[in-house]
Formats: structure tokens, C-alpha cells, sequence
């Protein structure tokens, strides 16, 4: 609260205030919607504003105290010897109060005397705006409290995109402060994918005042993108608004949500396929294991039955090679159909290289396939607490990843899958291509649903694969540069953690 600058004044009351204790007195005056000040009636110096007349002047709190009743009350000596002193209950002598910016405001003075033990003459005077600037100030305070702390916030915005006004609450909608935001083009804080489609919105919207609801992409002052519904009003022809005006909230907690949801149910249907087309590989593993058995066992009667003659030795040499196949085909099956009948988790230590073993025929046939070298830089100490199946699906599937990105480049081809110690609880294992590589944008959405870089691809494998090794407590990441090749990062635990829950399963 201003103190008054004279603290005589105070000690010198007229009994009529003695009762009156002095901050009571003064928050009577302050909290009054229309201007007061006290004047000392020889010298004419203001020696106390209320915060009223101290808005309504527009300076700083204590400019008035230095100024002279008559620099801010224009033509108020005059009209006062006039008329004389009269009571606050009679009428008062309309006056030209002067801003701080020059500019006049009307307002009517009532002057109440006070009288001093010590003979000094002061006097109240109580000011009252014609046009009601006082009270509208103190509304204009009391309204900007109310949306400041408001979920909503109000824009008006001209027909060239240039904002003219908004509401406090834009502090904590979008991160800026009224002065920054003023002034702003809001097409350019639109995300620049909607911004035509914005424009092509806002000329479709009527001249009339009717509400329409759109719902945009608007830059917060962190730089990132915040989802905000609006109400819009063309108001253009209005001559208190002249603008466009647009009431919005940040809805992106929403909106994240409710994608977050769609994702979930798309992994569900996903999944729910994936799964349908496991059960089937595992039955097609099963039907062949008959006939590739049946090729194995011919293969080797014929073997036993042909006669020891060098003339037959290419004859042999073709019907080994047929029971290799075979036997490699029914370990193939084997894995496929242990994979997809597998249920239950079973997680212990296992060694890297085990877990390669497993892969190793169906991923060196995909090698030969795709005319590409397999290097394995895994020494027999690197281990891993797992399950052996399922993390030994998710290295086949970033290796056959690998193999496809490598299928249409010429010169070298090679395919590298290391381990090494990632710090004291994890290992890292890397499976590294030489392929094209992939850019920022590419890379950013490769772990999404659906997202895929195969012609004939589900978009599931990295997806699963992801979810596979966080429900291990590890990471799954990649790493690309362009004309260079992609490579797959993989943490898992290298002992036992406790406490842990396992939510992947079938």
C-alpha cells in the first residue's frame, strides 16, 4: 500500500478519523472502484493516490505524488473558487483529468474538507469518471485475473493473419507472454502441413458471427507442435472487434490419447494375424516333416544299397548331398514349428552363441539365397538371461532385415552379428548389413505399426521384436547412414532381475 509521504498528516487527524485506524481507512479508499486523492489545500501537492486514480493516470505508482493538483486536474482551481467547497453528497465540478500520455478524460470531482490539530488544511477528493473509466479499469483487472487462469484462451485476429489481442491464459496454453504474442502471425505458428487447409477454412467462414469448430496444429514457444480446438467467429464487420474471434484450448493430451488407442487396437488386429499365420506355419512344418523324412530315409537306402565302384561316386556324392538337405530342411522345420508352438517363457542364462546355433541353418540359407557373406564375431563367454526362442526370433528377424536391404546392392555384401559387454549389467548385441541405409525421417518411423520397407512385408517384425526385448528389461535401436548400411542394437540383461514382470506371451 502507498504510504501518503507525510506521516504528520496522519498524527494530525481530525477527531472525526479517530476512530478509524489508518490502513483501515486507506483500504477503504484504495479498494473504491473510483479515483481518490488527497491534496493539501495551500501548496495544491498530491500527498496520496488509491490505486484507481493511479490506473486511470497510466505512470508509475508514484509519479502523481510529485505532481500538483492542477497538472492532473485541469481547470479545477477555477471551477473550485467558483463554486466553493461543497460535501461530498452535493454535486461535484466536471474537470479534465490528464494521462500520463497527454491524453484528457472527464471526470467529476467531489471535495471533502479535513481539518488538522495543527491548522493545515487538506482535502479528500473523490473523482468519478463520466465514462466510467475508473470502474471499467477495475472490472478490466478483476476480468484479466479470471483468464489468466483460465483453460481457454481469446484471440482477435486481423483479416492479414496479425494477432491484436489475447487473453493472459496464452502464457500457459502456448508458452508466451501477451507482449510476444501480440502483433504474431498466427499462419505462421499453424503447422506448415495445415496451413492451406487452414486459410481455405477460415475464408469459407460466415460473415455473420456464427461459431465454426476447427481443430489445427499451433507452434508452443518450446518449438514443438500442440493440438488446439477453436471456436471461430467472423466478426470483420463488427466495429468493437473487427477481426476474426477465436476462443481455443490445448487438446493434445486428448488427442495423443485417442491415437494412442487406435495404434493399440491396430497392434491387436496385427497381432491377432500374426499370430493366425505362426499357427499356420506351424502346422505347414509339421505336414512336411513326413515327406522330407521320407527324402532322407530314400536317400540313404539308396546309399547303403549301391555298390562300392568309382563309377558310381558322383551318383553317391548327389544322393549325400540329397540327405544333407533333408536333414537340414527338417531342422529348419524343427525351429519353425518349436517357435510358433512355443507358449510357455523360459528365461536362464543362455550363451549368444547357442542361441545362434538355433537360427543357423534357415539364416545361412537365407544367406546363400541373397548372395551375401555371414560373419559372427561372438565369443563363447558372452551371455545373455533370456529366452532362447524368442530372442533367437527377433536376431533372425533383424538378420533376414539385414539380407533384404542388401539384396539389391552390388559389390559387397556382408552381414556381421558381434556381442560385446554393453557395461556391468547388460550386453549388447549388434547386427550390422551394408546396405543403402535409410534417412532420419525413414529411420524415426521404423519401429511404428505397419511400417515396413519390404515389398511384401507385414510391418510387424520390428514392432514385435521391440516389444519382445523390452519385456526382457533391455533396448532395441537402430543406426543408418545413407550408402553405408543400417545397424540393429540390442541390450539384454546379463544375469537375472529381480522384481521384473514378463507381460509378453500368446
Amino acid at each position: 500500500m502507498q504510504d501518503m509521504g507525510d506521516t504528520r498528516l496522519w498524527a494530525s487527524l481530525d477527531e472525526r478519523f479517530a476512530p478509524f485506524a489508518r490502513d483501515r481507512f486507506l483500504i477503504v479508499l484504495d479498494g473504491s472502484p473510483h479515483g481518490a486523492l488527497i491534496v493539501d489545500r495551500v501548496s495544491g501537492g498530491i500527498l496520496w493516490a488509491n490505486e484507481a486514480a493511479k490506473k486511470a493516470h497510466g505512470g508509475h505508482g508514484d509519479e502523481l505524488l510529485s505532481l500538483q493538483a492542477s497538472e492532473l486536474l485541469v481547470g479545477l482551481g477555477e471551477k473550485l473558487s467558483a463554486e466553493q467547497a461543497k460535501g461530498i453528497g452535493r454535486p461535484g465540478v466536471i474537470v479534465q483529468f490528464r494521462m500520463s500520455n497527454g491524453s484528457m478524460l472527464p471526470v467529476e470531482v467531489f471535495e471533502q474538507e479535513l481539518s488538522f490539530s495543527d491548522q493545515r488544511e487538506v482535502s479528500l477528493l473523490h473523482l468519478r469518471d463520466a465514462s466510467g473509466q475508473f470502474g471499467a479499469v477495475k472490472q478490466e483487472e478483476r476480468l484479466r485475473r479470471l483468464l489468466a487462469d483460465s483453460f481457454t484462451a481469446t484471440t482477435i485476429i486481423a483479416a492479414d493473419g496479425k494477432i491484436r489481442y489475447v487473453a493472459p491464459s496464452i502464457q500457459h496454453i502456448l508458452g508466451y507472454s501477451e507482449k510476444d504474442f501480440l502483433g504474431m502471425n498466427i499462419r505462421r505458428l499453424h503447422h506448415p502441413d495445415e496451413r492451406r487447409q487452414v486459410s481455405a477454412l477460415v475464408r469459407k467462414i460466415p460473415s455473420d458471427g456464427t461459431p465454426v469448430r476447427m481443430e489445427t496444429r499451433i507452434r508452443h514457444a518450446d518449438g514443438s507442435y500442440r493440438h488446439i480446438e477453436s471456436t471461430v467467429r467472423n466478426f470483420t464487420r463488427h466495429p468493437d472487434v473487427g477481426g476474426i474471434l477465436a476462443s481455443f484450448r490445448d487438446v493434445t493430451e486428448r488427442v495423443e490419447a485417442e491415437m494412442d488407442a487406435r495404434k493399440r487396437t491396430e497392434e491387436v488386429h496385427m497381432l491377432a494375424r500374426y499370430w493366425t499365420m505362426a499357427e499356420l506355419g506351424s502346422a505347414i512344418a509339421h505336414e512336411l516333416n513326413q515327406p522330407v523324412a521320407a527324402i532322407r530315409n530314400y536317400a540313404d537306402g539308396c546309399l547303403r544299397s549301391l555298390p562300392a565302384s568309382t563309377e558310381l561316386e558322383q551318383t553317391r556324392w548327389a544322393l549325400e548331398q540329397i540327405a544333407s538337405e533333408a536333414e537340414r530342411a527338417t531342422r529348419i522345420m524343427r525351429s519353425v514349428h518349436d517357435f510358433t508352438t512355443h507358449k510357455r517363457i523360459e528365461r536362464r542364462l543362455w550363451s549368444i552363441r547357442d542361441i545362434l546355433d538355433d537360427i543357423s541353418a534357415f539364416l545361412q540359407l537365407k544367406v546363400q539365397e541373397g548372395k551375401a557373406s555371414l560373419v559372427v564375431d561372438v565369443k563363447a563367454s558372452r551371455k545373455a538371461w533370456c529366452d532362447k526362442t524368442l530372442i533367437g526370433q527377433v536376431m533372425l528377424n533383424l538378420a533376414l532385415n539385414g539380407i533384404e536391404a542388401m539384396s539389391e546392392k552390388g559389390g559387397r555384401r556382408e552381414l556381421r552379428i558381434s556381442a560385446n559387454d554393453f557395461d556391468d549389467d547388460f550386453v549388447r548385441i549388434t547386427v550390422a548389413d551394408c546396405g543403402e541405409g535409410m534417412g532420419n525421417e525413414q529411420l524415426e518411423a521404423l519401429f511404428q505399426t505397419r511400417m515396413t520397407t519390404k515389398a511384401h512385408g507385414f510391418g510387424l517384425g520390428l514392432v514385435l521384436s521391440r516389444s519382445i526385448v523390452s519385456n526382457h528389461g533391455g533396448k532395441l535401436w537402430a543406426e543408418s547412414t545413407l550408402g553405408e548400411g543400417t545397424s540393429f542394437f540390442l541390450t539384454l540383461p546379463r544375469r537375472s532381475q529381480k522384481n521384473q514382470v514378463f507381460t509378453f506371451s500368446r
